[in-house]
């Protein structure tokens, strides 16, 4: 359970490298696409933080197509990534639901999200919040679902 106060904000290109407190951007082959995303105005970055410490990190991805996108209608919720050392105390559960009733503040109805199948805590985590899978599916990087939540109504 979360012992501190924290803070959620969405977070500029300039402040982005400051992400590298929570994962290693230099080992993601895909760091480079998410800064061509943020700069093009279709990815937005999230950020949980405990006395200026970055601790989580939740994305939002609007009109792509590939992320499975609709616009107006759907996001994709991605790099749901909290600190190791923090896991487990609560903050990913809090941006998340940060990130639902933003999502329903700005009109839209679903979010969908992609989910490493051997991720079960994040599974469990999505599945708390009300997400469902709708598909599940493999790639270079293993098996993974994909899952959708609707945004009708409170979120638990």
């Amino acid at each position: 359970m979360m012992k501190k106060s924290y803070t959620i904000k969405q977070i500029s290109l300039a402040d982005y490298p400051k992400c590298g407190a929570i994962w290693d951007m230099t080992a993601c082959p895909y760091t480079q696409t998410f800064i061509s995303q943020i700069k093009a105005g279709v990815r937005e970055v999230y950020i949980l933080t405990v006395d200026g410490e970055y601790i989580a990190e939740c994305d939002l991805v609007y009109d792509n197509p590939e992320y499975d996108t609709v616009p107006g209608k759907r996001l994709y919720l991605s790099r749901l990534i909290v600190k190791k050392e923090q896991r487990g105390k609560g903050y990913g559960k809090a941006i998340t639901q940060h990130i639902l009733t933003l999502a329903k503040e700005k009109g839209y109805r679903e979010i969908v999200l992609g989910v490493n199948r051997d991720n079960t805590g994040a599974v469990r985590l999505y599945e708390k919040l009300g997400f469902t899978v709708y598909e599940e599916a493999e790639d270079k990087d293993g098996k993974f679902c994909r899952m959708i939540i609707i945004l009708n109504g409170e979120l638990s």
